[in-house]
């Protein structure tokens, strides 16, 4: 099956539902869940160990988080008072979200993922982590020299989260805690 075949799959089946799950609009049903799961997991399953598919499905994932959150860091507004809220409010989304996305795609990290970085190609991450680092660079990078130049931004909060960051894996607890204003961070 060809890349094009993934992109296929990703945009027709796979993204719509994972934007709904991602902006918060409202929650999927269990039977687009099921839909979602099954019309991936077959995919994988087709290509009968041919890395390829899953290979372009991963490709496909990285690309869309990569482009949704420059979409999130460029909807920020340009008034730097308000860009603590903002930050934190997307956060809240988006890091729910994940959750509920890389449970989704989970075939994707049993079946390519895990067998990718058993054979030592650590630069292959779950779902989860692709979004997380996604969101590193494209916002929290992106738009960490304005909150810095804040009032209503914690300096000791965005040192914590930079930390968080740069660990591996991001824990479930430190993902609670990374909000940029202080109120929320406890």
């Amino acid at each position: 099956m060809a890349g094009s075949e993934a992109q296929d799959l990703w945009n027709t089946k796979l993204e719509p539902p994972v934007l709904q799950i991602l902006t918060g609009s409202e929650p999927i049903t269990y039977a687009t869940h099921t839909a979602v799961y099954s019309a991936g997991y077959n995919y994988i399953l087709a290509g009968k160990g041919n890395n390829n598919n899953c290979r372009d499905l991963y490709a496909s994932v990285k690309l869309f988080f990569s482009d949704y959150t420059q979409r999130i860091s460029a909807k920020a507004s340009s008034d730097d008072s308000s860009l603590p809220a903002y930050y934190d409010a997307e956060w809240d989304r988006f890091s729910r979200g994940v959750e509920i996305v890389n449970r989704l795609l989970d075939y994707l990290n049993r079946h390519y993922v895990n067998r990718e970085r058993d054979e030592g190609k650590k630069a292959i991450i779950t779902v989860r982590n692709l979004a997380f680092v996604s969101w590193k660079t494209n916002v929290f990078e992106s738009l960490l020299p304005r909150l810095e130049n804040t009032e209503e931004a914690d300096k000791t909060q965005l040192e914590t989260i930079r930390q968080c960051f740069a660990s591996e894996e991001l824990k479930a607890d430190s993902i609670k805690n990374m909000h940029v204003q202080a109120a929320h961070a406890s």
